[in-house]
């Protein structure tokens, strides 16, 4: 009796462990207030120095961004939470937009701070959307597209209902923002606002995410991964099955442009190589010699401006077809 009470003890603390250990990843996973994602950033920045040495000098279009008068834009997101956005006029009356989605734990102007000169250089309104639980918006849990694409949505409707019911749109959107614009691909509410949509480094769904992450730490996922995704469906409401880019660009009612860094080791480069292949309509891919994960156009900002350079000729006047 004994022994039998030690093992189903040992069992019980096992249990509570497992459990606690799932509560824990998936509060420093999706909570807005995660402390070990902010510590891993600060450690990063914070590297050893000689004295003497001068600051690395910003980048010239950072620089300009910071000089513009931005403008910020709230709208009410699902679920009653208030979401910001930048805004950045075009110079000149136009009737082009990009709307901007960042990755995760980033923020509109930090993703896009060096490429909103080029969309505004060539007579785009530039909309730099901070998703729920990141930057100035509200909410307290991210969910790596799910919601974040159905918010944008509401954005969508927000340049529509209050700049310009013809606006034509480029949706753009960096690594989780690259997932949370495919989710929107194959919607026919985009239409005929939205001429195209750039997938910057963006995973082929959640799960194949988690587990590549995982498995690049030498941790046992499969079991893991449900668990988690288990407690994700009682606070969020959604299994991580629910969030799978790849299915959607299988219906895409837009020309896609996908682009990924060659030397990704976060969102392994195959995934967008899959994403591109699995989309059905007008499409091309774009791999960026050496570039890390989200950094494929400092690393090389010609190749990337004409890429979208290449669709924005092809495509923006083009009329919409819905599949």
């Amino acid at each position: 009796m004994k022994k039998r009470n030690l093992l189903l003890g040992a069992a019980a603390a096992g249990t509570a462990l497992y459990t606690g250990l799932c509560a824990l990843l998936f509060h420093e996973i999706f909570h807005k207030d995660a402390t070990i994602p902010g510590k891993i950033f600060q450690s990063s920045q914070k590297k050893s120095r000689d004295p003497d040495e001068q600051p690395k000098q910003k980048d010239p279009r950072e620089v300009w961004l910071h000089e513009q008068d931005v403008q910020d834009c709230r709208i009410e997101g699902v679920g009653g939470h208030t979401l910001t956005a930048h805004y950045i006029p075009a110079a000149a009356e136009s009737d082009r937009w990009v709307l901007c989605s960042h990755g995760y734990r980033s923020r509109g102007m930090r993703e896009f701070r060096l490429i909103a000169k080029f969309y505004h250089d060539a007579g785009y309104h530039v909309l730099m959307v901070d998703h729920r639980a990141s930057g100035d918006s509200e909410g307290k849990f991210i969910t790596f597209g799910k919601i974040e694409s159905e918010d944008l949505l509401r954005w969508l409707d927000w340049i529509r209902t209050t700049h310009n019911a013809q606006a034509r749109v480029i949706l753009h959107g960096i690594s989780m923002g690259a997932a949370t614009v495919m989710m929107l691909s194959d919607r026919a509410e985009i239409l005929p606002n939205v001429k195209f949509i750039v997938a910057d480094c963006g995973y082929t769904s959640v799960e194949n995410q988690f587990g590549s992450v995982l498995e690049g730490a030498h941790i046992p996922h499969r079991a893991l991964i449900g668990s988690v995704s288990a407690i994700n469906r009682a606070v969020s409401g959604f299994p991580f099955r629910d969030v799978e880019p790849h299915a959607h660009v299988q219906h895409a009612v837009v020309p896609m442009l996908f682009i990924h860094g060659d030397a990704d080791n976060f969102v392994p480069t195959r995934m967008s190589i899959e994403n591109y292949e699995a989309c059905c309509t007008e499409k091309a891919l774009v791999l960026i010699n050496g570039a890390a994960h989200a950094e494929s156009y400092p690393t090389d900002s010609a190749t990337y401006e004409n890429a979208v350079k290449q669709f924005m000729d092809r495509y923006m006047d083009a009329e919409p077809t819905a599949k």
